[in-house]
């Protein structure tokens, strides 16, 4: 049995190198979840046939124990996978069935009596479980849309302040420590009151949300949209110095000029080592309202508009 643990020792130590180099995303963990699953079945197969094993005189307190490490086995299994149910029920099958076999097999009539209660209590959780998973999927499912509603702008579904101060909380640190670069874009719409007064605010919204969605295109996946405040739109770009943070800016200006009927000025700052995220936020502000101040329709980095 000890040999059907370590193909899930390996995988947990190499799942963890994963998780530690940040090779493991949204889009490739769920493979994850499938070889786990396998290498716990195999930790089951080969424990069940040991049910089987001719144990002489003391079959039935064998078997007994066997029960208890069975059910103490699988109520961490049915913790463990409790979202899912093909695997519940997997290690169900494989674990209580060959008891209950053995129970009938021996044909005495307290090893009978142990197979008529386990096979009642085994119907008695196939009926359960499925109630229990629908219930507890429910509630995660009502968590996670809480959280999201909680860090999304409601108009154009893109992260708010909360979102941003979560991310950067954890993304900071990171940049430090592996010597990254960083960089930041705070992007303002102009004109915007002017757009809202001659078209309406539901043009005025639907701007809006035509401009985060010409962001989304135009960043990664890795990158992070911030609906900022108002007309105001920040983006973080991990791992990216100012010479990419540029050439998005300049892809993100050209985007809105031809797909929409205004246009967007942008601030982008030189990030050191000693500046907090707030100064740096503060920064890109300054350039803002340098872009601002120099026509519109562009960029600065610090002093020096494009």
């Amino acid at each position: 049995m000890a040999l059907g643990y370590l193909p899930r020792f390996f995988l947990s130590l190499k799942f963890s190198q994963k998780m530690a180099d940040q090779s493991i995303t949204e889009k490739n963990v769920k493979p994850w979840e499938r070889y786990f699953s396998l290498a716990s079945v195999v930790s089951f197969v080969c424990f069940s046939p040991a049910v089987f094993i001719p144990y002489g005189e003391g079959t039935l307190d064998a078997v007994l124990y066997y029960a208890v490490i069975v059910m103490t086995l699988l109520s961490g299994g049915i913790l463990s996978y409790s979202t899912s149910l093909p695997n519940i029920f997997l290690y169900m099958n494989v674990t209580i069935l060959p008891l209950i076999a053995k129970c009938f097999w021996v044909r005495d009539p307290l090893f009978v009596a142990l197979g008529l209660t386990l096979t009642f209590g085994y119907l008695l959780l196939t009926r359960l479980i499925p109630r229990l998973n629908k219930l507890l999927l429910e509630n995660i499912t009502l968590k996670i849309e809480n959280k999201y509603h909680s860090l999304t702008d409601p108009l154009t579904k893109l992260g708010n302040r909360r979102r941003l101060r979560i991310s950067i909380d954890d993304l900071l640190p990171i940049a430090r420590r592996s010597k990254e670069p960083f960089s930041v874009i705070l992007l303002d719409i102009d004109h915007f009151k002017k757009f809202n007064d001659t078209y309406g605010h539901r043009a005025g919204d639907q701007l809006l949300i035509r401009v985060a969605e010409i962001l989304n295109e135009c960043s990664r996946d890795q990158d992070l949209v911030i609906r900022y405040g108002g007309e105001e739109f920040l983006i973080v770009l991990p791992a990216s110095d100012l010479k990419d943070a540029t050439v998005l800016t300049e892809r993100i200006l050209k985007d809105i000029r031809k797909k929409t009927k205004v246009t967007m000025s942008a601030g982008l700052p030189m990030y050191s080592d000693d500046m907090s995220f707030d100064e740096l936020v503060q920064l890109a502000d300054q350039n803002l309202y340098s872009a601002k101040r120099a026509g519109r329709d562009r960029y600065v980095i610090d002093v020096t508009a494009s």
